[in-house]
């Protein structure tokens, strides 16, 4: 099977988050490929000129050696290693440019992030998709003097995935110059919010699907603002801190809505 394409394994979610990797300029990158499973991202990164070598990571060893096998039928042990590892704990500095994690719990990926010292390992873009914790994740990489670039919405089996560009050395006053215009963007179509009220948005659903307007993003809080509603009816005022926090959550749909039928 080495001249095989692995598209044909491939879920859309995995196919979106490896070709957000790809470089504009055409440059082939380095990449790491963290919580690797099967091995088939890093794969898909070889393959379709993505990258030029990949370490395909995992903390398992069933998984890892699963990979390796995939790798082999494939005929790319040249160019993908398998590591196990917790993390990016066995990567070696300047050994990747780029990094992959998908399918993890939001949490979890901040503690991968924080203690695998990103720009320290040479990493410069990665990818991130977490499963959880949306709004801390957001959060997080802006306190870690990270930038979102990019941000995608993908519905698979009923289920909704925000994999974010995100880059390591932005300059500050890039950054700043950059969110301050995606603010007012923002503001331009309702001044009743505050600059605090918009980054809480930004941190809630991703700026980039608020500002291009994703139709999935209209689906997703369409969707939100009926289980809130139903969440609502069935608390009573023994949990009023949980009303409370639905109740800010709708505020925010209403606000999100309100912006995509601008």
């Amino acid at each position: 099977m080495e001249n095989a394409p692995i598209l044909s394994k491939m879920s859309q979610r995995l196919v979106t988050v490896a070709e957000m990797l790809r470089d504009d300029s055409g440059k082939k990158l380095a990449v790491a490929d963290v919580g690797c499973d099967h091995g088939y991202v890093s794969i898909y990164l070889v393959q379709s000129g993505i990258a030029s070598s990949a370490v395909a990571m995992d903390v398992r060893q069933g998984p890892l050696s699963g990979a390796s096998d995939n790798i082999r039928e494939y005929g790319l042990l040249d160019a993908i290693t398998t590591r196990l590892s917790d993390g990016l704990k066995e990567l070696k500095k300047g050994e990747a440019d780029s990094l992959i994690i998908a399918g993890m719990g939001g949490k979890l990926m901040e503690r991968l992030v924080k203690e695998g010292n990103l720009k320290e390992l040479g990493i410069k873009t990665a990818v991130l998709q977490p499963q959880s914790d949306l709004s801390e994740f957001r959060a997080f990489l802006r306190d870690e003097g990270f930038f979102i670039t990019d941000e995608k919405m993908i519905l698979e089996d009923g289920k909704y995935y925000f994999p974010m560009k995100v880059v390591t050395d932005m300059a500050q006053d890039e950054k700043e110059a950059i969110l301050n215009e995606n603010i007012k963007s923002f503001l331009d179509t309702d001044s009743s919010l505050s600059r605090e009220d918009v980054i809480r948005l930004f941190d809630r659903y991703g700026a980039h699907n608020l500002l291009r307007r994703d139709p999935l993003l209209k689906s997703f809080l369409e969707h939100g603002k009926e289980v809130c509603e139903s969440i609502l009816k069935s608390l009573d005022d023994n949990h009023l801190g949980r009303i409370t926090e639905i109740k800010e959550e709708l505020s925010d749909i209403s606000f999100a809505l309100k912006y995509m039928d601008e």
